[in-house]
C-alpha cells in the first residue's frame, strides 16, 4: 500500500475511533458529546443536503431533523463494521426521499450560490464550491443518473472519502472509484455537449 493510502486509512481509523467514543458518552447519557458530534458533522451533511434541494431553509430544516432522527436511533446504535459516518449519511440519504415523498411538487427556486453564501459558516471549500458551480451545472448533476449525482453529491458537495461513500452506498471502494470516473465523465460530456 502507498504511502499516502496508509496515511489516510490512519486518519480514517482516527477518525471512526473518535466517533465512536462520542457515540459511547452519548449513549452513556453525555449531551455535550452530541453536541460535539454535531459540530462536527453539520457542513458536510448541510452540503449534502443543499446539493438536493438548493433551498437553505429548507436544507437547515432537513438537517435538524436528520440530527433528531439520529440523537433517537444512537441508543441503539451498534458498531458493525461500517464507520459512523457511512450510518449518519444513511439516515440523510433516507430523510432527503422522504422530504421529497412528501413534498412531490418540491421546485427549487434558489441557487446554489445563495444557499451557501448565506449559510453564515462561510470557509474557504465554501467559496471555491461557490465560485465553481452555477446553475448550469446544478441542472447537468440533476439530469445524471441517480447512482452518479449521488456518488458526486458524497464526494465532492459532504467531502466524504471513497471508502466513507462506499459504506453509504453499499459498495466497494474501487466499484466507487470507477462509479465517480463514469460520473465525471457523464457530467464533463453534458456539460460540453450544452456549450457552444
Amino acid at each position: 500500500m502507498p504511502d499516502w493510502q496508509e496515511t489516510d486509512q490512519r486518519v480514517l481509523d482516527e477518525d471512526h475511533q473518535y466517533d465512536l467514543l462520542l457515540i459511547q458518552k452519548i449513549q452513556d447519557g453525555d449531551t455535550d458529546a452530541f453536541g460535539d458530534l454535531y459540530e462536527r458533522y453539520y457542513t458536510p451533511v448541510f452540503r449534502f443536503v443543499c446539493s438536493r434541494l438548493g433551498s437553505q431553509l429548507d436544507a437547515e430544516d432537513l438537517v435538524a431533523e436528520i440530527f433528531v432522527r439520529v440523537w433517537r436511533s444512537l441508543p441503539g446504535y451498534k458498531q458493525q463494521g461500517a464507520p459512523f459516518v457511512a450510518y449518519l449519511f444513511r439516515i440523510a440519504r433516507n430523510a432527503l426521499i422522504d422530504h421529497f415523498r412528501r413534498n412531490r411538487h418540491y421546485k427549487n427556486e434558489t441557487s446554489l450560490e445563495d444557499t451557501i453564501a448565506s449559510d453564515g459558516r462561510p470557509g474557504p471549500a465554501d467559496m471555491v464550491l461557490v465560485s465553481l458551480q452555477n446553475e448550469e451545472v446544478r441542472q447537468v448533476l440533476e439530469s445524471l443518473r441517480d447512482d452518479y449525482r449521488t456518488v458526486l453529491e458524497l464526494r465532492f458537495f459532504a467531502e466524504l472519502s471513497p471508502e466513507e461513500t462506499a459504506e453509504v452506498m453499499k459498495k466497494s471502494p474501487g466499484a466507487v472509484r470507477v462509479l465517480q470516473h463514469r460520473a465525471l465523465v457523464a457530467l464533463r460530456k453534458q456539460l460540453d455537449h450544452k456549450r457552444p
